[in-house]
C-alpha cells in the first residue's frame, strides 16, 4: 500500500468521524450529551485526519508541524471539553438531564 493511500484513508476515516460528531450535536437531545458527541469523535477524527496527512507529506517540516498540530489537539481539546461541560452543567436555564444517577448533584447538594 503506498503512502498517499494510506493518508487519504486517514483523511477519510478522520472527515467521517467529524461528521458523526457533527450528526451527534444535531440529534442529541441535551447540552450535556451534544458536548460528549462533540469531544470524543471531533478529537479523535481530527487526529486521524492529521495523521493521514501528515503521512502523504515528504518534507519533514510539514509532517512534524502536523503531528505537533495532532498532539496540541489531543491535549487541549478533551480538557477544554471537560470545562465546558461543567460550566454547562453548573448555569441556570440550560436543560441539563442526566439520565443516569447524578453523583455530582448529590454532592453539590451535601455542601
Amino acid at each position: 500500500m503506498s503512502r498517499d493511500l494510506l493518508g487519504q484513508i486517514g483523511l477519510l476515516i478522520g472527515s467521517l468521524l467529524v461528521l458523526l460528531a457533527a450528526i451527534g450535536v444535531l440529534r442529541f437531545p441535551d447540552a450535556l450529551t451534544r458536548m460528549h458527541a462533540l469531544s470524543k469523535a471531533s478529537t479523535a477524527g481530527v487526529s486521524i485526519a492529521m495523521v493521514g496527512a501528515a503521512v502523504t507529506l515528504s518534507n519533514l517540516n510539514d509532517v512534524m508541524s502536523l503531528l505537533f498540530a495532532t498532539a496540541l489537539q489531543a491535549a487541549t481539546n478533551p480538557v477544554a471539553s471537560t470545562l465546558l461541560t461543567q460550566a454547562t452543567y453548573y448555569a441556570e436555564g440550560i436543560r441539563n438531564h442526566v439520565g443516569s444517577v447524578d453523583e455530582l448533584a448529590t454532592t453539590i447538594a451535601d455542601e
